[in-house]
């Protein structure tokens, strides 16, 4: 990897994980008293490497679904533990939840993050029985950056040969079966991120993420997601996805990644829903925040979308 490239990332990561200490800070929410916290679980040895879960203290004897959060942060930042007053909602409806905290560019270029994430579900899948997680009612949400490794996780689940094609050990992808994912905000198409012609490229900062997470500049990223191998670090949305709740901001730029995504949902015949925030929630992902009446209004949205998909007790 470049020194150049590198450096950007390193400073992009500073600056973006300042500015999530703030957002931190104003979203912070204390652990309600009917919910039992899991606080940086390990799945490995590196810093980076651990969950967040919740689970309603009534439930702890009881077979729950399970919501999977992928953070977003332009691959490069990213505090997982802001994410924690979303996430709350669904364990209160009733989910054990599980929040994947996993390295940055440009320290872990693709696909090494698509490794960890998948051992971090494997250590969810191990700890299924002792918790009471029906594994075969799984919701992946994610937000940014996190819709793609939400989609990566989608594309493994839909063809089990792409984690031998990009060198991802997937102990439990035979089982991993998710029935609905929620993305809020999301892209995934790699290539339309560079591509000056594109509207999505014009997201602050997004060249410079992309780059730092493929480890290399501008000239070489292009050529080399143009290759076969290249193309694999995009996930291709395929028959197999499960339907899915999109979000987009009406302000944002990577809005234009959420309609191509649902584009593609309409041409294969899957199932989808679609809430675009307006005011304050026509910013980029915002919205995952709930205090605000719009949130409400997009997580009650959210929340039924999910029991069309995942009807049960």
């Amino acid at each position: 990897m470049k020194k150049s490239v590198y450096l950007r990332g390193k400073i992009g990561t500073c600056w973006y994980n300042f500015t999530e200490g703030i957002a931190y800070l104003l979203t912070y929410k204390r652990t309600p008293k009917n919910l039992l916290y899991g606080r940086h679980l390990p799945y490995g040895e590196e810093k980076k490497q651990y969950l967040n879960t919740y689970c309603r203290k009534d439930l702890i004897a009881k077979s729950k679904p399970l919501f999977i959060y992928v953070h977003g942060g332009g691959w490069i930042s990213g505090i997982t533990d802001m994410r924690n007053a979303y996430i709350q909602n669904f364990a209160n409806e009733g989910y054990f939840t599980a929040s994947i905290s996993y390295s940055y560019a440009p320290k872990k270029v693709f696909p090494e993050p698509i490794r960890e994430i998948c051992a971090a579900i494997d250590r969810i899948f191990d700890m299924a029985e002792e918790k009471n997680i029906d594994t075969s009612r799984i919701v992946l949400s994610g937000e940014s950056a996190g819709v793609y490794y939400i989609f990566y996780l989608a594309a493994l689940a839909a063809d089990n040969s792409l984690a031998e094609k990009i060198g991802v050990k997937f102990e439990h992808i035979s089982d991993f079966k998710p029935r609905a994912m929620v993305a809020h905000c999301g892209c995934v198409n790699l290539e339309h991120l560079l591509d000056k012609n594109l509207p999505q490229s014009r997201f602050p900062d997004i060249k410079m993420m992309t780059c730092s997470f493929l480890g290399k500049p501008m000239k070489e990223a292009r050529e080399y997601l143009a290759t076969e191998e290249g193309k694999l670090a995009s996930p291709s949305i395929t028959k197999g996805f499960p339907p899915a709740f999109f979000t987009t901001g009406d302000k944002d730029w990577l809005r234009y990644e959420g309609y191509d995504m649902m584009k593609k949902y309409d041409e294969l015949g899957i199932k989808y829903e679609h809430f675009e925030g307006t005011k304050a929630l026509g910013n980029h992902a915002w919205t995952i925040v709930t205090k605000l009446k719009q949130g409400r209004r997009c997580l009650e949205k959210t929340l039924a979308f999910l029991k069309t998909m995942l009807p049960g007790d």
